[in-house]
């Protein structure tokens, strides 16, 4: 073979030949990203393993304490009774077969969301992917602010920064579960990344992955890159600098649509279940009301965005878990005798009027900050448009959960760096800065910070004397249907795997012919839980399918409690029933299959043997 020949082929050991002109780039390309890492290593990796250190020391116990209870299959967060059943099929073949909830949370979800969790139940449990994906989207979060974080305000504010996510409940409390909102504030810190370090194609492309994971938060990185590349001066376009109007216009176009094309199967699967519900169906839809089935932060009138942020901001220094000075903290706790306020509330008061000035110098300072604080103008301008169309454009409260404590804990070390340079007068700066960041570390995490809960967020515990119930459902074929009072059903499509009738968390009146759907359904509950005679009893067999009936003897008594407009109808079948004389203890020798207590199973299927 000759020179020429040698140049272009090799030998493999399987003998076979490879083309060296295909190879050379990819040699070039692992050779440049091996490069790259380990100049990272070399200038960041004595800083980034000592602060893994610091942060395992502080709250690697009780987040390793988290991990393990969390781990117990009894031991969950509420909200994935709602999400992650409809998955189970895709484990399990034969659960769920004729579902009436999973097709519309599957409809409902991004597509990305469903993508993850169908992809990955072929190969694990969804239940156990909804227990890891947490931590990873912590990590993730972490790891984003911190990178923010010492970029504005060096080594000691990404500590800072890292340390307010882990000491606050708040971020947890929404990641719990591995549910689409999991998403929102790794989505959201990555989105602070690419303003800081000026990487307009990076924003776009972290929308457009939000977009397929948590809507909300790419909504607001959207709006942050139409501000960022419209109307900020050319000098604070970071990479689009020499950009001209076009090309920065062409990429939020393009942003946008594609935006909209990976929302667009969402909204249409959800409109077969009819419109949207909106306040205005109030009247017709008391679900949607005050005493319906929504919290006052998911229905109007909703409140302004000041006021709703200086909420959050509350809930961020809200003290979770063994403080990290309990004299500290025990200090910030007295209250003075005369104007009622803790000392812990005056500290606040001037972490909020720190953050007001800073947030100035911050601006004042260079464009990585007046970037920084567009993640709070878009925030502020969708919910300013949230307000007046929800639920359209999400929920407004959407527009604050997650953008403001992101914002918080990028701003609380950027101002510390600020007002230490505003105060050193260009005199040791540097020194200043890092002084600066850590009287606010001092100030935010003393009186405020803990090392976390060990069961934060894992609200429900199906103790050892609730899972005989759980166990029998579990044992019944797959293709039952198990009907009940909706609160007593929220644990048997996750736990138990078979199929739920309706269930109060299930019962989320969004769209119109769903809502509708649940009224049906709650009405033959009704019906059949104060049934006089065998007719409700045997419509609920018969017309909606239903095999078992899980059943509160106590409910004959005083009837249980539920949300608008199902009360008066309650009261008026109980009475009725109590009246007349109830059917379910006629039926309970022949039907009853399982007995815990009040709390028994009817087989429907037997009522036919009376």
């Amino acid at each position: 073979m000759n020179a020429g020949a040698a140049t272009e082929k090799g030998n493999t050991s399987s003998g076979k030949w490879i083309h060296l002109p295909l190879v050379a780039p990819l040699i070039r390309v692992f050779a440049g990203a091996a490069a790259c890492c380990r100049a990272w290593v070399l200038r960041n990796g004595a800083y980034t393993a000592g602060l893994i250190m610091a942060l395992s020391l502080i709250y690697g116990p009780v987040l390793a304490t988290h991990v393990k209870h969390s781990m117990n299959p009894f031991v969950f967060n509420s909200n994935v009774r709602i999400l992650i059943f409809p998955f189970f099929k895709y484990h399990d073949s034969g659960v769920f077969p004729n579902d009436y909830f999973s097709p519309y949370i599957r409809a409902a979800l991004p597509v990305g969301y469903r993508a993850l969790y169908t992809l990955g139940a072929v190969l694990w449990d969804p239940a156990t992917i909804s227990k890891v994906l947490p931590y990873v989207l912590l990590t993730l979060t972490v790891g984003a602010t911190a990178v923010v974080a010492r970029r504005l305000s060096g080594y000691f504010g990404a500590f800072l920064g890292a340390a307010l996510i882990l000491s606050s409940a708040v971020f947890f409390d929404r990641m719990a579960g591995g549910l689409p909102r999991a998403f929102a504030f790794p989505t959201l810190a990555l989105a602070a990344a690419a303003l800081v370090y000026g990487k307009p194609r990076l924003l776009a492309s972290v929308v457009c992955v939000g977009a397929a994971f948590y809507p909300p938060a790419a909504m607001v990185g959207g709006i942050a890159l139409a501000i960022w590349l419209l109307l900020l001066a050319k000098a604070d376009h970071g990479e689009a600098a020499d950009w001209c109007f076009l090309r920065r216009a062409r990429l939020i176009t393009l942003t946008g649509v594609f935006s909209v094309l990976i929302l667009l199967p969402t909204l249409i699967a959800g409109h077969t279940y009819g419109r949207l519900l909106s306040p205005r169906d109030v009247v017709e839809y008391p679900e949607i009301g005050p005493d319906g089935r929504y919290g006052v932060e998911d229905r109007p009138p909703f409140g302004t965005f000041p006021k709703a942020a200086l909420e959050q901001a509350r809930l961020l220094f809200r003290p979770v878990g063994a403080p990290l000075s309990k004299t500290v903290q025990q200090w910030a706790k007295v209250r003075n005798k005369w104007t009622g306020n803790s000392n812990g509330d005056v500290i606040l008061e001037l972490i909020i009027g720190a953050l007001l000035i800073g947030g100035i110098f911050v601006a004042a300072g260079d464009s990585t900050g007046r970037r920084l604080l567009l993640l709070g103008a878009a925030a502020w301008l969708g919910h300013l448009i949230a307000r007046p169309l929800a639920p359209y454009f999400y929920f407004p409260q959407r527009y604050i959960e997650y953008p403001v404590p992101i914002l918080l804990v990028l701003l609380i070390p950027a101002v510390g760096a600020a007002i230490g340079s505003q105060i050193s007068h260009c005199r040791f700066v540097a020194v200043a800065r890092e002084v600066g960041v850590i009287a606010m570390a001092v100030v935010a995490l003393l009186p405020f910070a803990g090392r976390g809960n060990p069961d934060r967020s894992l609200q429900i515990n199906v103790t050892p004397q609730q899972r005989g119930l759980y166990t029998f459902l579990e044992q019944l074929p797959k293709d039952v249907l198990i009907a009940g009072w909706p609160d007593d059903l929220d644990n048997v499509p996750y736990v138990s795997r078979r199929q739920a009738f309706l269930t109060s968390e299930l019962h989320m009146p969004f769209y119109k012919r769903y809502a509708d759907e649940m009224r049906r359904r709650m009405r033959a509950i009704i019906a059949a839980y104060f049934a006089s005679d065998r007719i409700p009893l045997e419509r609920l067999r018969d017309q909606f399918g239903v095999t078992h009936l899980i059943f509160q003897q106590k409910a004959l008594e005083k009837p249980p409690e539920y949300f608008e407009p199902f009360s008066g109808w309650i009261q008026k079948a109980f009475n009725d029933g109590r009246r007349k004389g109830f059917e379910i203890p006629r039926q309970l020798e022949a039907s009853t299959v399982f007995s815990d207590g009040t709390l028994i199973v009817l087989d429907l299927r037997r009522l036919g043997a009376l």
